[in-house]
């Protein structure tokens, strides 16, 4: 035998840090202090009285198992207390007596890749009384009783994890008076007598299931767990199970590991045994994995007996809908709202201009606009400040702030101002009694912070985006002033504005499937030819009007692009969108 320690052939006491076990002895008593001890493939521990391998009330950090335990009578492996951080067993723990491992203290992680057995009564037992506390048991190999039970708990486990075989020749695959939280189940649970698979007189929070249709079915006695999802691989592989003597209620649903079909497909007899009393919740929901939504059914097919029944909708189309019925709408709606930015630099120059000037060279007006687009029903309220300054008889200046107070959109598309509508303009007049031609430059900016929602239309889903728009412009004014008589001049004028309108890209947020899209820009240029009218009705009024015509000689817009799931079609914007 080597080891780092010396050992006796008969009875190793173990103590340390590290320790391989290289020769075969009777039996190995594991006492130390964060151990890690390993049984080396074709080591045996072979006691013939009580136990082969046995921890006392100590702590150890792992433990391995590539060889063989064995006992005649009673116990294979035994934890009196203490705690051991993992246990694998990668080889064989066997009792031709009552129990292959017997738990009366701590292991966090119990991992089975071989066989823990028992001729006798049971192959794991878990004490209950408070002594008992597994974590976690993973189990791809075997565990067996010849007798009464495979695994017994009456303590507390966290988690099974089994995709092996728990098995017993008489009473029950497991046997619970503890506590379990989830079992999961992708192997084999089963006995043979009684045909119990599990038997729950204690409490199972989470079962999930995936034996029954391609081997028998997985057998349930006794207290209902809280909630049974069904393990579905494919049509011919999935979670049946069937209750008896049962008592509560479960909530059935469906794992989300599964893998359903892409067509309508019928699940039979995935629950028997049970009455419509039985079932707390989940006879119905939605599966969703990508575009495809599965629509299901719990249905009593006759008797206790229950079909998963499952239909089958791809989103794409609806999806496709929603973007043309719903996000594009909105778009145009923020671009057209965004108008207003352009007009106001354009056919509103006029009324966001100041020009009459006291003695120090200084004109502020203050004004209110109101703007309604009827279809969809969308109304902003709107406070202008202007401020002018003349630099000479011929040359003066005006800056403008325009601020929305009150913006009421429909309830998918919301707007607020990231920024204020702010402009500025400069005017050359040929005379200083602004008679006879003058030039007029200026510019617009404004960037705000919009809000879309793409509506639910069948079974596609709600997805909220925000984003930030800005729209800029720049026009040049040539007009001529006419004195008509002596209290009204007329303006012909003719204008060119270029103007561009940026929506940032987005992505959605708090949907499942997000839906991305791509930048939108408007550019335009358009031409204005018209008459403006200056008319005084008194020494302290003054009527102004304009009238024009308004034609693009250019524009263009991009189009809607998303992208997050496949078959998604692009969408034109610029038949909808109002450039005049």
């Amino acid at each position: 035998m080597a080891s780092n320690h010396a050992l006796a052939q008969d009875c190793t006491a173990v103590s340390g840090s590290t320790v391989i076990i290289t020769t075969n002895c009777s039996v190995l008593n594991i006492g130390g202090n964060g151990s890690n001890v390993t049984i080396n493939s074709g080591v045996t521990i072979d006691s013939p009285g009580t136990g082969a391998v046995a921890t006392g009330d100590s702590t150890n950090a792992t433990i391995t198992n590539n060889g063989t335990i064995s006992v005649t009578t009673n116990r294979a492996f035994r934890t009196s207390g203490g705690l051991i951080d993992e246990l694998i067993n990668n080889g064989i723990i066997t009792a031709g007596g009552i129990e292959g491992l017997r738990n009366g203290g701590t292991i966090n992680i119990l991992t089975n890749t071989g066989t823990i057995s028992a001729d006798g009564n049971r192959g794991i037992v878990n004490r209950g009384g408070g002594r008992g506390t597994i974590g976690t048991i993973i189990n791809s190999g075997t565990i067996s009783s010849g007798n009464n039970n495979g695994l017994e708990t009456g303590g507390i486990i966290g988690t099974i994890t089994n995709s092996g075989t728990i098995s017993a020749a008489n009473d029950f695959g497991i046997s619970n008076t503890g506590t379990i939280t989830t079992i999961t189940n992708t192997g084999t649970i089963s006995a043979l007598v009684n045909n119990i698979g599990i038997l729950n007189t204690g409490t199972i929070t989470t079962l999930n299931n995936s034996q029954g249709a391609s081997t028998s079915a997985l057998t349930y006695d006794g207290t209902l767990p809280t909630n049974y999802n069904i393990i579905v691989n494919n049509t011919s592989d999935f979670g049946k199970i069937v209750f008896s003597d049962v008592s509560g209620a479960i909530n059935f649903g469906i794992d989300s590991s599964s893998t359903l079909a892409d067509v309508d497909t019928t699940y039979s007899s995935v629950l028997s045994g049970l009455s419509s009393s039985d079932i707390a919740s989940g006879t119905s929901g939605t599966f969703n994995t990508g575009v495809i939504r599965r629509n299901w059914t719990l249905d009593n097919s006759s008797g206790s007996l229950w079909d998963l029944n499952v239909i089958v909708i791809d989103i794409t189309n609806n999806t496709n809908i929603s973007v043309a019925t719903s996000v594009k709408p909105n778009v145009i709606l923020a671009i057209n709202s965004f108008n207003v930015v352009t007009e106001a630099n354009f056919a509103n120059m006029n009324t966001y201009d100041c020009d009459l000037f006291g003695k120090n060279n200084v004109c502020a007006s203050l004004g209110g606009r109101h703007t309604t687009i009827t279809n969809p029903r969308t109304r902003v309220d709107s406070g202008v400040l202007t401020f002018g300054y003349k630099l000479s008889d011929n040359f003066r200046v005006a800056v403008f702030r325009h601020n929305n107070f009150n913006q009421k959109t429909p309830k998918s598309f919301k707007l607020s101002d990231k920024t204020p509508l702010i402009g500025a303009l400069v005017v050359w007049n040929e005379n200083t009694n602004k008679l006879g031609y003058q030039l007029k430059l200026a510019n617009a900016f404004q960037q705000k912070n919009v809000e879309l929602t793409r509506e639910v239309i069948g079974f596609s889903e709600e997805g909220k985006g925000q984003t930030v728009m800005e729209a800029q412009s720049y026009v040049a004014e040539l007009q001529y002033a006419y004195q008509l008589n002596d209290d009204t001049v007329i303006h012909p004028y003719l204008a060119v504005r270029r103007a561009l309108i940026k929506q940032d890209a987005y992505t959605e947020t708090g949907v499942s499937l997000p839906l991305s899209f791509n930048k939108i820009e408007d550019k335009s240029i358009a031409v204005l030819l018209g008459l403006k009218l200056n008319r005084n009705l008194s020494t302290d009024i003054i009527l102004k009007g304009s009238l024009g015509v308004e034609h693009d000689i250019s524009h263009t817009v991009n189009r809607l692009e998303p992208t997050g799931i496949s078959g998604l079609t692009t969408v034109n914007l610029d038949e909808s969108i109002n450039v005049a």
